[in-house]
């Protein structure tokens, strides 16, 4: 994966953790940058199943409430910054969980 790739990709994992209300155009964006670039890092395939789940698609809802991703935030912003120390994927495990 390209530089610029990477960036992009931090880039968007860290606004996404940012937002204080569902963004859908936001998670949009995110989801496909993650998704075409799965296969390039394995880092990107381990947030990728959250980025899945961080959709908001919830039983009775249409749209997440705050609470709903709170639990995803930190976990955006620890993945973008181990994309942009270009850290593996056992890296980020033992530095991050």
């Amino acid at each position: 994966m390209d530089d610029t790739t990477r960036s992009a990709i931090a880039d968007s994992l860290d606004e996404l953790a940012a937002q204080d209300a569902w963004n859908g155009t936001l998670w949009q964006k995110c989801y496909e940058l993650v998704s075409a670039n799965v296969n390039e890092d394995e880092l990107l395939g381990y947030v990728y199943d959250d980025i899945i789940h961080y959709s908001g698609r919830r039983l009775f809802r249409s749209v997440p409430v705050a609470t709903d991703f709170n639990a995803y935030r930190q976990e955006f912003r620890n993945v973008a910054t181990a994309l942009r120390c270009r850290m593996s994927l056992a890296e980020y495990k033992r530095q991050c969980e």
